[in-house]
Order: structure tokens, then sequence, then C-alpha cells
């Protein structure tokens, strides 16, 4: 169905905005079962219709421009409504059945995912679940995902993400290398530490600090960097360095004092953990899988 505004139709708006997600026509074209003629044709009228250009556009390259830009923030609310408005009414009416593909970071979900897998699937018999556990950052729509779990800061703009949980961010080591090298008293201190890190990071690794309005951005380096956070907290314990992550990961090693606390009086920025989508179009399945972590993942 079609809603003219001056000529403008929600279709145009809808694979403007996936245009603009995925930096693509083509691919845009296969998520709207479209030709990519009649994409290009659908953003075509949408600029005839508000005299402006939304996009540049080569064989190889598609960016917004600046007023491309601002127009996808001010459309997208409106598309968030429409859609959440159509799920509400089909909410109750669609079984929850089918296939899901979800990959989930590894020791994060091992402690906060897998335990709570078989309890979502005896909810929803009619679904199969493949549950991938990999740090690595998947292409997800590439690798055929139909969702991931992310910690940390999202750097595919193609990607539609909800937040389900926050995490608090802590510095941790040892007793016996706290013991070796000297308390840190302050973040500075960081400088002369060995600090563990993942590889995600490329160059210059900054941890940031906060206290009574003092913000601090902390140049760090370390003999082992990693994609894996169960390496890293596992070498901190083995008294090799100073390594940041989720309280929530070494709350168990916090607890039993295999590691302690660094610079437990400064605060360090939360972690925000995201469902994230290859498409603003979520299949019930899906959803439920979405709103069921959020009930369950340790939230600070």
């Amino acid at each position: 169905m079609r809603y003219p505004i001056h000529g403008i139709t929600l279709d145009d708006m809808v694979t403007f905005a996936e245009v603009a997600r995925l930096r693509s026509l083509s691919q845009a074209a296969h998520q709207l079962h479209l030709t990519t003629g009649a994409v290009s044709r659908r953003i075509d009228t949408l600029e005839q219709r508000l005299g402006i250009r939304l996009l540049h556009r080569s064989t190889r390259l598609v960016a917004l421009t600046t007023e491309g830009s601002q127009y996808l923030c001010d459309i997208l609310p409106a598309l968030d409504a429409i859609a959440a408005a159509g799920n509400r009414l089909n909410e109750g009416q669609q079984e929850v059945r089918g296939e899901i593909r979800a990959v989930f970071p590894v020791n994060y979900g091992r402690l906060h995912i897998a335990p709570h897998l078989a309890e979502f699937l005896h909810q929803h018999p009619g679904v199969d679940l493949e549950a991938v556990f990999d740090d690595s950052f998947n292409d997800i729509p590439a690798e055929g995902f139909d969702l991931a779990v992310r910690i940390g800061r999202l750097e595919d703009s193609r990607l539609v993400a909800r937040r389900i949980a926050t995490d608090q961010r802590v510095l941790v080591a040892s007793p016996d290398y706290i013991e070796q090298y000297g308390a840190v008293s302050h973040p500075a201190d960081l400088m002369h530490h060995n600090c563990l890190h993942y590889t995600r990071f490329r160059g210059v690794q900054r941890w940031y600090f906060e206290k009574e309005g003092e913000q601090l951005s902390i140049a760090v380096n370390g003999n082992l960097k990693a994609n894996y956070g169960l390496a890293l907290t596992m070498a901190a314990e083995h008294g090799l360095g100073i390594v940041q992550t989720a309280r929530s990961i070494v709350g168990e090693a916090l607890n039993s004092g295999r590691l302690l606390e660094v610079l437990s009086d400064w605060s360090l920025p939360e972690i925000d953990v995201h469902a994230v989508t290859p498409s603003r179009e979520v299949p019930a399945r899906v959803k439920a899988l979405i709103d069921f972590l959020a009930t369950r993942l340790p939230d600070a």
C-alpha cells in the first residue's frame, strides 16, 4: 500500500533508508526483493520530488550527501514507528517457528547466553537455533546470520541495533602481578604497566577514565593482544598484566580473589550490549529471541 506525501511514497522512503544503510543499490535491491533498476528509479523519484540530491552514486560507491544524511535522520523515527505498529498488530498472531542463525561473543556467551538457550527453545519448540560462538567480527549479512550479539562500540552502520543490556567496564590484575609490580594509584601509572588488550583496536590503544569531573585518556601498551577475551583474562589471572574487561565476565574471579580490581575509585565507560540484525524487518522468531535475551542478560 502506498501513502502519498506530496507525491512521495512510503516505498520510496523505505528504499532510500535501505540504500543508505547498506551503501549499495544492489544489496538494497536484494533485501527489498526488487531489481537494482527499480531501486534506482525509486531514488530518482524521491530526489525529484524533494528537489535535492540525497546520494552520491557511482558504479561501486553509494554515499549520503549532507542533505541525504539529514533526511535519513528525519524519516527513520517515522519508519521505525510504522514498523513497530505493524509488529504490534502481528504479535500473538504469528507463530514463532523456523530457523535462527545467531552469533554470540565466546566468553560473554558462555557465561550469560548459553545457560538460557534451552529455556528459550522449551518456550518456542517450533524454533531451530544454530548458535555460533565467535569473537571475530563477522559480516552478518554475508555470512547468513539472523542475529548477532555485540559488546561495545558498533562500527558497521549498515546494521540495525537494539541495546539489550549494559555492563560495567573494570580493570583487573592478579594479586601476584600487583605484588611484583606494585599497586596502580592513578591512571597515568598504567603507562608503566603491561596492559593486555584486544586486537580489534588498531593503532594506539587508549583507556578512558573519569573521577569527580576529571576525564583522562591514557595510552597503554602490552605484550599480549588477542581477539579472544578469555585468553586475556586467563593471562591476567596468571600474573601477566592488567586487562580491561566487563565486570560480568570476571565477577567470579573477583569474588574468589584470583583477580583484584585496579583503580576501583575511577569510573570507566559502560559497555553496551546490542542485538544486531541485518535488516529493519525482524522475523517474529528472531524478535522473540532478542526479547528473551533482554530479560536474561545481566544489566549494570
